[in-house]
């Protein structure tokens, strides 16, 4: 029984009409509004209080319902109704706690728990006395679940906190354990833990505080009925910083994504923030800084994101350091020492992270598949988390009961720095990829770009941004939708310009929007004229343009067809194989070419021996004919040494070779693969040109 019912119980019990009290003496809210806008400003706040009181024993609806009415007719802030409601609360349970302790058959004495028996007297249950303090609900924006935080007291006074998921606070042995460890002593009976648990929420007589706590960061729209973004700091509004929301990221790493008030500086100094944000992009070539930079801006904005940002250079080239002056933008703390995420976490722990981080950039560093100690892992987890935040897609999970989990996928604006890029063609079609050369990052800049970030400058142009966002979402219900179909329309502009993979266009499109947006927000601030403005934005187009033709050589690079096509040729000059002419069956023309090596003549009719097996065989014209089942294995063997997996059906990768214009000839049906004479049989095979094994194609 809660405490509401047992009150209305124990007042129902001595004579009160419990129906006759639910009337409120105050009148309705428009009633309440219109008595109560006449009054004098303290004896407002007095009748106000009086509400408030008699409110806190009818329910949380009715709170809301008049809090709603006082709040928007400007009698009183929202913060300070929610100070008064929580001291209402408190004080409407003392005033019942003795009602509601009658009939609580627990004592504690001298630091240990006893039970009332029958008969008046009193049966030792723990040698500790559990209370509950605190009631947390934990939202994570996928699931919201409950935590009981339950005060455990050993003889002699001294106490320690835990929390527990409701579910288990029946569990009290693992609970008191877990507190005080070998000193929870519960005494062996019939529902000996049922009785602590009991005697928990009795001692602690619904006086708990009751707390939301959030477990994520970027956009909510049900705090107060408007728009507010989540950080370690608080909830950040149109109206400024409201640190009286909780959030708990659950690891100091990741509680370092905290924005500050812009409210608290003038237009002038966030003007200069958000001139020295834009400043990065002189940092070093724009084709450096325009896709990283982008990404940051692109990030608080309500959409899921298009593509990740990726920086690949080797060690020493900077790149590190510049993607962590660049995520400093969402806290100043969050360094090149303080990473949220790198590589070596798995996979299940970066998509999680990547969940939580919402409207955030996440950098996850160091991509070094040349010395982990599995790289086929390593490129797994880097496929789950870029695959997962392109298609904005996560994965299925059950519950031990069966029931569906909800997914969660990336939410995150990713960011991440490698020595090499993961493979895949269609994976790094969902990436940007910029690359850093040795001494290509100016020293002298970046040093100076540290210093800002460290003092919170790029953090204050964020929280500008931020709070310009949350003033559009306030007043434009469609302002998201907007973004989508801008989004949209430059995807279809540029795709038009372009003949590369179908996601590159889209993924600069989603940049690009994030540059409009923080360049608008730089305008309405006085940071940059229109004009300047205007000129900013040319200037990052020109370079993500560019980024976008060399990401499509990226792509091209990774296809099914290129890789199967390098891996022969590296069988070939390794000696793994050898193609032998197609009439004789033996070296052909050039033989040490083919994969062939003299031997001595001596009694042997060849004075060429071959290396390997037969992958095919050399036409009259020069081309090679593939033995299509031998090729194939040949190609899998080779591609998984270069760390470039070819995990592709022989079907579809006969299919791309043919998409490709690898192949010299096929058959009349359509086939990939055509019938030849070999050595006087016939065979299907596959006629490739032969400069696509040697690579002297231009």
């Amino acid at each position: 029984m809660s405490t509401d019912e047992q009150a209305r119980e124990f007042l129902q019990d001595n004579g009160i009409d419990v129906d006759q009290l639910d009337q409120c003496p105050f009148g309705t809210p428009e009633e309440v509004i219109a008595e109560f806008t006449d009054l004098e400003h303290d004896k407002r706040l007095d009748r106000i209080g009086e509400l408030v009181a008699w409110l806190a024993g009818r329910g949380e609806i009715e709170l809301q319902r008049y809090r709603k009415a006082i709040v928007d007719a400007k009698l009183l802030g929202a913060g300070d109704w929610r100070s008064l409601a929580s001291e209402a609360k408190k004080q409407r349970v003392t005033q019942i706690r003795t009602a509601v302790r009658s009939d609580c058959p627990y004592t504690s004495e001298n630091g240990c728990l006893y039970l009332a028996t029958p008969d008046g007297g009193q049966m030792l249950l723990a040698r500790f006395v559990p209370e509950v303090v605190a009631q947390v609900i934990r939202d994570d924006g996928a699931e919201i679940t409950t935590l009981i935080k339950i005060r455990v007291t050993r003889p002699g006074g001294h106490s320690v906190e835990v929390e527990v998921p409701a579910e288990r606070l029946p569990m009290a042995r693992r609970w008191a354990a877990q507190a005080i460890g070998a000193s929870a002593v519960i005494t062996p009976m019939s529902r000996d833990e049922a009785h602590v648990a009991t005697a928990a929420q009795y001692f602690g007589n619904d006086q708990w505080d009751s707390q939301t706590t959030y477990a994520h960061t970027g956009w909510r729209a049900d705090i107060d009925g408007t728009w507010r973004f989540l950080t370690a700091s608080g909830a950040l509004g149109a109206a400024g910083l409201d640190t009286s929301v909780t959030v708990d990221l659950g690891t100091e790493n990741l509680n370092m994504y905290a924005l500050r008030d812009p409210s608290e500086v003038g237009a002038e100094s966030l003007a200069t923030a958000v001139r020295a944000s834009m400043a990065l992009l002189d940092m070093a070539p724009l084709t450096i800084t325009a896709p990283l930079l982008g990404a940051a801006y692109r990030a608080p904005l309500p959409l899921l994101p298009e593509t990740s940002a990726y920086v690949v250079g080797p060690s020493g080239s900077l790149k590190s350091a510049a993607s962590a002056t660049v995520l400093q933008h969402f806290g100043r703390c969050l360094d090149a020492r303080h990473f949220p995420a790198n590589w070596n976490f798995t996979g299940n722990a970066l998509e999680s992270i990547a969940n939580q981080l919402a409207n955030v950039l996440l950098v996850i560093d160091d991509y070094a598949p040349q010395s982990a100690d599995d790289p086929r892992r390593l490129a797994t987890a880097a496929d789950r988390i870029f695959r997962g935040a392109a298609n904005s897609a996560g994965r299925g999970r059950l519950r031990p009961d069966g029931t569906r989990r909800p997914e969660r996928p990336p939410k995150a604006q990713i960011a991440a720095t490698g020595e090499d890029v993961p493979p895949g063609e269609s994976l790094r079609a969902r990436l940007t990829v910029t690359t850093v050369d040795a001494g290509a990052i100016d020293v002298t800049k970046l040093t100076e770009a540290q210093r800002r970030a460290a003092n919170g400058v790029y953090e204050l142009a964020m929280a500008g941004f931020v709070r310009h966002l949350a003033g559009l979402l306030d007043a434009d219900a469609e302002y998201a939708d907007r973004l989508r179909e801008q989004i949209a329309e430059r995807r279809a502009e540029l795709a038009q310009a372009s003949a590369g993979h179908a996601r590159v266009p889209e993924a600069t499109a989603g940049l690009l929007t994030g540059y409009r947006e923080f360049l608008t927000y730089a305008v309405t601030v006085g940071a940059f004229t229109g004009d300047e403005a205007t000129a900013q934005m040319d200037k990052v187009k020109t370079a993500l343009l560019q980024v976008a033709a060399e990401q499509t050589a990226y792509a091209k690079g990774m296809a099914v067809a290129e890789i199967y096509l390098r891996a022969l040729a590296s069988a070939l000059v390794s000696g793994a194989v050898h193609l032998a002419d197609q009439e004789t069956g033996r070296e052909p023309e050039e033989p040490e070419r083919w994969g062939w090596e003299p031997y001595p003549s001596g009694g042997y009719q060849s004075a060429y021996r071959a290396k390997g097996k037969c992958l095919g065989w050399l036409s009259a014209t020069g081309d090679v004919l593939l033995h299509p089942d031998v090729a194939y294995e040949v190609a899998r063997d080779h591609a998984g040494r270069a760390a470039e997996p070819l995990a592709t059906t022989k079907v579809t990768i006969h299919k791309r070779l043919k998409e490709g214009g690898h192949l010299a000839s096929n058959s009349e049906d359509g086939r990939p693969t055509v019938v030849r004479r070999i050595a006087g049989r016939s065979r299907r095979v596959l006629h490739v040109r032969a400069d696509r094994i040697t690579g002297e194609s231009a």
